[in-house]
């Protein structure tokens, strides 16, 4: 299902001053009715979507043979952008080295690892969207939903008949929603034991990625996952872990993580094994306050905590399933220190320059209330006493949910210690690469197309209401174009004083060349209608650019590839939402200022649809 509902400031408003009360008369009424989300619950569930454009462009529904038994789950599979860089050029190249030179270059692309996410207990892959869009210009990515958890749960949990609707950006036929509920039947309490969500992930990877290598990102639960799946895989395959927030090892092999809870609280998960609804009312009680509740803040850092923040983990907790969770918390068996440094011992160590470079990234959160930063000591000392090199990071003020706390400087961390391995994943390789292919790193797709693109759009006005926009349009710069390029762009237009990139790929410019205009990076999928999340942050970025700007005067420019369909969408989105345009308004103000305006019908409708009256 598709939510109807428009995310925009005011309605953050309205839904961050709901303090989601809670008495008696509602859990009697919510247990003797099987419903236990408040009207405030229903309607995050349909305005916030769970998931993320990513997401929704490359994830589909697949099935696995486990073990004699069909799995069927969501993943998610992004491609290294070199392939379609490849496939483009090679339909342009008559030059026989420069297509040998090409050939040589993908066959690379092969033998690079790929970056495996495993997401922990209660999570999603969409939790790791910053870092997805870090390493999805530079890598092959492969994420999973675990079997009960993000677009991998029940589709059956929609409820029209009592307004239950579980937005989401990504769209599934019917049948493969059906595998997946199939699936949910078919599996077991103890099927949701650690060992077997390992052997479930490493059948996965043998079928679609047989004689590749891999990095493996984790955070929380799934940093266990991934220790004891390096474990299984060959030795060498894995090639670095990077684990975030790891829960507290255990000190026997048998141990489950279940039976280190205190007396009083594991009587109360067995009762709520028998009787989830138990946890349900736990759980609605726990989302007193709303937003400002204590399910929120347990997740996030709550005094820098945005609305959106806030809202985007109350959304994510709700996903989750109390049955699922349940069941995954009580089969949970945390990895040892033994098999922590066998782990270590497995990863691809050969050559001089990987022993001189950790392979091991630990990152923990300063004000973590889940996993508290000393278990990643602990982590540290273990390793330190076996002279196994790696690095440990905090991040600080944060908490469990570190890409919604820091995402800048989580996934910052990351991609630097990924560079540094020195496995040509890496933004710069992928210039390199490019330049031997088409003999420019600063190559364009389409490149005929984008000459004839008009270069940037002269000022929108509402000649109704006698105003003009902010904001401007155009084409991405290219750093070796004679015009179109940043230093001479910087220097012919003292009007603009930032620019938007809200391309995809890599920038074929350098920003860096900058010395005065303000650059901003905010990834967009191509050909894809910005969904709400994209827009309310679209809107907090010029809004934030706009409070810097001294001089009134000067505009900030968006731009996408050919600066037409997103950026007219989201400058529209801008000028309905912050100065009161309507839809036509704005779209044929855009139209006049940069024809041919909007091309795509299906923006022009959501734009429509979205700001309906």
């Amino acid at each position: 299902m598709v939510s109807h509902t428009v995310l925009s400031s005011q309605s953050l408003q309205i839904l961050e001053n709901d303090t989601n009360k809670v008495n008696i008369k509602q859990l009697i009424d919510s247990f003797i009715h099987g419903d236990f989300l408040s009207p405030l619950d229903k309607e995050v569930l349909d305005m916030r979507p769970n998931d993320c454009s990513l997401v929704s462009k490359f994830s589909q529904v697949e099935s696995f043979d486990i073990e004699g038994r069909k799995i069927s789950l969501t993943t998610l599979v992004v491609p290294h952008p070199l392939r379609e860089f490849h496939k483009r050029s090679i339909e342009h190249i008559d030059n026989p080295l420069l297509l040998r030179k090409a050939h040589d270059q993908l066959s690379k692309i092969d033998k690079l690892p790929i970056l495996v996410f495993i997401h922990g207990l209660g999570g999603q892959m969409s939790q790791f969207e910053p870092i997805l869009q870090e390493f999805r210009n530079c890598a092959d990515i492969f994420a999973l939903d675990l079997p009960g958890f993000g677009n991998s749960k029940r589709a059956s949990r929609n409820n029209q008949s009592k307004n239950v609707n579980f937005s989401s950006l990504s769209q599934y036929s019917k049948e493969d929603l059906e595998l997946i509920e199939n699936t949910l039947d078919s599996i077991q309490f103890k099927d949701f034991s650690t060992d077997n969500i390992v052997n479930i992930i490493y059948g996965i990877l043998l079928q679609k990625f047989p004689n590749r290598r891999f990095i493996i990102l984790s955070h929380s639960m799934g940093t266990h996952i991934s220790i004891k799946l390096t474990n299984k895989l060959p030795t060498g395959s894995v090639e670095s872990l990077i684990m975030m927030t790891p829960p507290r090892l255990s000190d026997s092999d048998q141990q489950l993580a279940f039976s280190r809870l205190p007396f009083g609280t594991r009587l109360f998960f067995k009762g709520c094994y028998y009787l989830p609804q138990l946890f349900d009312i736990y759980r609605m009680m726990d989302r007193r306050g709303g937003l400002h509740s204590k399910s929120v803040n347990s997740f996030i850092y709550p005094s820098t905590a945005t609305v959106f923040q806030r809202l985007t983990q109350y959304r994510w907790n709700l996903d989750t399933d109390s049955s699922i969770f349940i069941n995954y918390l009580m089969n949970f068996k945390p990895a040892t220190a033994n098999e922590l440094l066998m782990a270590a011992s497995k990863l691809n160590n050969t050559s001089e320059d990987n022993k001189m470079n950790p392979r091991i990234l630990i990152i923990g959160a300063d004000s973590d209330k889940v996993t508290p930063v000393s278990i990643c000591e602990q982590f540290s000392n273990i390793l330190s006493e076996s002279n196994i090199p790696f690095k440990f990071d905090t991040i600080e003020n944060a908490n469990h949910s570190l890409f919604l706390d820091k995402p800048e400087l989580v996934s910052g961390t990351i991609y630097q210690f990924v560079e540094n391995l020195q496995l040509n994943i890496s933004c710069t390789w992928v210039l390199q690469v490019k330049a031997l292919i088409s003999g420019d790193k600063w190559g364009l797709k389409n490149k005929a197309k984008w000459d004839k693109v008009v270069t940037i759009s002269t000022p929108l006005i509402n000649l109704k209401l006698n105003k003009h926009s902010p904001l401007l349009g155009m084409k991405t710069l290219k750093q070796t174009d004679l015009i179109h390029n940043p230093k001479k762009f910087e220097l012919n237009h003292t009007e603009i004083f930032a620019i938007v990139d809200i391309g995809s790929d890599t920038p074929a410019y350098d920003p860096i060349d900058f010395k005065r205009i303000k650059y901003v990076k905010f990834k967009t999928e191509s050909k894809v209608v910005p969904d709400n999340v994209t827009i309310i942050k679209f809107i907090d970025i010029i809004d934030g650019l706009l409070n810097k700007c001294e001089n009134k005067d000067q505009y900030i420019v968006v731009h996408c590839h050919y600066g037409q369909n997103r950026t007219g969408f989201l400058i529209c989105c801008y000028l309905i939402e912050k100065l009161g345009w309507s839809p036509s308004e704005a779209i044929d103000a855009w139209e006049r200022a940069k024809n041919p305006g909007i091309k795509h019908v299906h923006f022009k409708n959501a734009l429509y649809l979205r700001y309906r009256t």
